[in-house]
């Protein structure tokens, strides 16, 4: 399961990151501010026409771009 397969106020727990479909720079970024796995995340919005996610991490809300939430993998709760 992926960022992607969540739907909105669903929440879940970060099992990894692929860390093969991110580039160097926006995985520094997300591990910078606490996708590890562990970590709760609730998705708040997701907007399909956009192309984008924005959830809460650690008190923290977060914009994504979809295509970033598919390397983000999740076991539910």
């Amino acid at each position: 399961m992926t960022l992607l397969d969540l739907n909105e106020g669903d929440s879940a727990i970060i099992h990894s990151i692929r860390t093969d479909q991110l580039p160097k720079p926006m995985l520094t970024e997300l591990l910078e501010l606490g996708f590890f796995p562990g970590a709760e995340i609730h998705l708040k919005t997701k907007s399909n026409s956009l192309g984008k996610l924005i959830c809460s991490l650690g008190g923290t809300t977060i914009g994504l771009r979809m295509k970033d939430g598919e390397a983000i993998l999740l076991k539910t709760i």
